[in-house]
């Protein structure tokens, strides 16, 4: 689903209640042994980057306590970035990145590192498009969407873009939550899992998702009596899971 079908100012939340005993334990234990809670979410384009989708955020368990709340506004930029070639456990460089620009916008990518609207090609609907107006003769470039979490805008897709080349990018709505005891950042590209965890879509009617950490295994589920989530296992293809 995309972002489309909500109106405007939907906040969509992420949250976690870390203030009953058992979820205490848990909290304590993934702070001690460096854990992170890792966020992806889903695109739709052509000549989407094959060696994993960028990290959308990374935080640190021991930032967190009592009750967190990750908010996520379907707000988006256009980044670009002058990686050609984009590996497994490639972090994205941002070397540009737009204003703020509605679904149904098509922009063009100046040779100065600038962004003008291309009013004469409107983009399909839920999309946003992308004309690389360089010349034919420059490396391909990297390109994506960052979309606002807890008021930042972060690269949540990537696409290789060829000079004079052009393409629709689209945000899902699903997004992905695993807690790890991995190096990954914001940015970084990752084409696994690296633990178990859980998917959910959100949509105009379901904007919340109440969270909690599995003993054990460290997986994530959601609480009682709130919107069920789909659970992963680890290895499980990220693209595969967000990205159809």
């Amino acid at each position: 689903m995309t972002a489309s079908t909500a109106s405007a100012g939907t906040i969509f939340n992420i949250k976690f209640d870390f203030t009953s005993a058992s979820q205490k334990d848990i909290l304590r234990y993934l702070q001690k042994n460096g854990y992170n809670l890792y966020g992806y979410k889903g695109a739709k384009g052509p000549r989407q980057v094959t060696a994993g989708l960028p990290t959308w955020f990374a935080v640190p368990y021991i930032n967190l306590f009592g009750h967190v709340d990750i908010a996520y506004e379907p707000l988006f930029k256009v980044y670009v970035s002058q990686q050609s070639e984009i590996g497994p456990n490639t972090t994205l460089i941002v070397s540009e990145m737009s204003e703020e620009f509605p679904l149904g916008t098509s922009l063009i990518f100046n040779a100065d590192g600038t962004f003008t609207t291309n009013s004469a090609n409107p983009a399909p609907p839920g999309t946003i498009s992308l004309l690389n107006n360089r010349l034919a003769s420059t490396p391909n470039i990297t390109v994506g969407l960052a979309a606002k979490v807890n008021g930042n805008y972060s690269p949540f897709c990537a696409f290789t873009l060829t000079p004079k080349g052009g393409l629709n990018m689209e945000p899902i709505e699903n997004v992905c939550l695993f807690a790890a005891q991995t190096s990954l950042q914001s940015g970084s590209v990752v084409g696994q899992a690296a633990a178990p965890g859980c998917t959910f879509d959100f949509s105009a009617t379901t904007i919340d998702y109440s969270l909690e950490m599995i003993p054990a295994i460290y997986g994530i589920k959601s609480g009682p009596g709130t919107n069920p989530v789909t659970k992963i296992s680890a290895g499980d293809s990220l693209s595969e899971l967000l990205n159809s």
